[in-house]
């Protein structure tokens, strides 16, 4: 009685392990692949208490979340012929269980071809560009191509690639003090051209204002010059018509003019004979009436 007791209980032990070794729960954040001895046989993506042969059949759990991917800073050469180096991200999930699978037996073998994919697509990518682009407003552009390129390679180890994200680019620490030295170099380049510019159109401005400034000059010599010639030829004119009118006072007033010439500092001194026509207006009035 008791051996049969015993038969029963260690019977339905083995019954409860098998049934219990039959079934697995799925959660809701992953999926599962089910392998008979490393072939897989389905994939279960529904959430759930599901059934598998025991001892024959294992279960793989895969994650159905969104992962990341943290790549590790590679240098890139540019366009230009300047390297770069670029710190980049992505973010991912598993679509294809069965695929990814037989591309990755694991998580970190699946990580790796990632890895390897998406350095391989950012560097010939940001290879066409030249600095300016990477580091500027085509950054959003081209995070896009190398999402949409590492997308499209990435199906076929059964993952998509939701976002990739350039977190950092920056120069070589090698290389920044020389870049750094050949801005600077440009930029005085540029500035002495800037100088020699100035100067060039100085200059021109300033043999320009001088050509005007001679043509002005000259222009009002001449204006001034017809305009004596016209006032002498004038005081010529009244002198003759005055001197015809009344040669006496004509005469009068040319002695008058010469006194005031002739006196017009206080120490003057003439030496001259006393009856000197000269002085016939101070000697005798009454000859000066004549």
């Amino acid at each position: 009685m008791n051996g049969k007791l015993i038969g029963t209980l260690i019977s339905f032990v083995v019954l409860a392990f098998v049934g219990i070794s039959s079934l697995f729960t799925v959660d809701e954040r992953e999926q599962a692949l089910v392998v008979q001895f490393g072939e897989p046989k389905r994939t279960v993506t529904t959430p759930g208490l599901h059934v598998k042969l025991p001892f024959f059949e294992q279960v793989i759990f895969l994650e159905k979340r969104v992962l990341s991917l943290d790549l590790r800073p590679q240098e890139v050469l540019a366009s230009d012929q300047r390297r770069i180096v670029v710190d980049s991200f992505a973010r991912y999930r598993i679509t294809d269980p069965l695929k990814r699978y037989q591309a990755a037996a694991n998580d970190v073998i699946a990580n790796d071809l990632l890895e390897k994919i998406m350095d391989t697509t950012v560097r010939n990518v940001l290879a066409k560009q030249p600095m300016n682009n990477i580091v500027s407003g085509e950054r959003a552009s081209l995070m896009r191509d190398i999402g949409q390129i590492t997308n499209e390679r990435a199906a076929s180890i059964g993952l998509e690639v939701i976002d990739v994200r350039l977190k950092r680019v920056d120069l070589p620490p090698q290389n920044s003090q020389a870049i750094f030295q050949r801005m600077e170099t440009e930029r005085q380049q540029e500035a002495a051209e800037k100088r020699a510019e100035g100067r060039r159109d100085a200059i021109k401005i300033r043999a320009d204002a001088d050509r005007q400034s001679a043509v002005i000059v000259a222009d009002s010599g001449k204006k001034a010059q017809i305009i004596r010639g016209e006032a002498d030829g004038l005081a010529v004119k009244i002198f003759a018509e005055a001197f015809g009118k009344d040669k006496e006072f004509f005469e009068f007033y040319r002695t008058m003019q010469a006194y005031r010439n002739s006196f017009n500092k206080e120490d003057t001194r003439l030496v001259l004979s006393p009856d000197s026509e000269f002085f016939k207006y101070f000697l005798n009035s009454e000859t000066g009436k004549k």
